[in-house]
């Protein structure tokens, strides 16, 4: 909690330094089980993060899978836990703090899923461009990796935004919500120019 904590606050010194303000307290942290391990409730200002003891076997499979992937070698309990650390309580975590610059912004109601949600990853990949390199070279790879080592959920000749919004409340507690989120993460960072973590943010809402 600490440390979630001390994050919490970087993340929100760097949205003041990029000359914007929030009228909006930084968000309560709770740890918990959540499924797709982070979320963030705009009516609350809760965001909540998973702890790697309280996942389900198969939700540590994903982190193993990860692991062995990273190391190139047979992964274990510590180099999943370090995949948790780097995928949750990195990526997934400054991900939800993008929901909250979404709400200072006054951005959440009116926002398709699909737009909303990689709204939210280009202020996480561009946050950790920034912020740790070395973070955000490790996700980049590993969400490649994701999307490359899971099915397609996307039916043959639907257009993906369209059929992520049409289907986002059936997609959440599965692994195409994964998949789905992994493909918005390798589109952010690709993006060209790369626009820095200032420019995501004042560029909210306007997607």
């Amino acid at each position: 909690m600490l440390e979630l904590t001390e994050r919490r606050d970087e993340f929100v010194r760097a949205t003041a330094a990029s000359g914007l303000s929030c009228a909006i307290a930084p968000p309560k942290l709770t740890i918990e089980d959540v499924p797709s391990y982070g979320s963030y409730d705009p009516e609350t200002n809760g965001l909540r993060s998973s702890l790697w003891e309280l996942l389900k076997p198969e939700e540590r499979g994903l982190f193993f899978r990860m692991a062995a992937k990273s190391t190139g070698k047979e992964p274990n309990e510590t180099t999943a836990r370090h995949e948790f650390e780097t995928g949750v309580h990195h990526w997934v975590f400054v991900h939800e703090l993008g929901h909250w610059w979404q709400a200072c912004r006054k951005v959440n109601d009116s926002r398709k899923p699909y737009s909303f949600e990689y709204e939210a990853d280009r202020i996480a990949a561009a946050y950790w461009r920034e912020h740790d390199p070395a973070v955000a070279q490790h996700m980049e790879e590993g969400f490649g990796f994701l999307v490359e080592s899971m099915p397609n959920p996307v039916p043959t000749g639907l257009d993906e935004g369209k059929y992520f919004n049409e289907n986002y409340e059936k997609l959440g507690p599965t692994p195409a919500y994964v998949w789905f989120q992994s493909e918005m993460c390798v589109r952010a960072f690709a993006e060209k120019p790369k626009p820095t973590f200032a420019q995501t943010l004042k560029e909210t809402g306007r997607a």
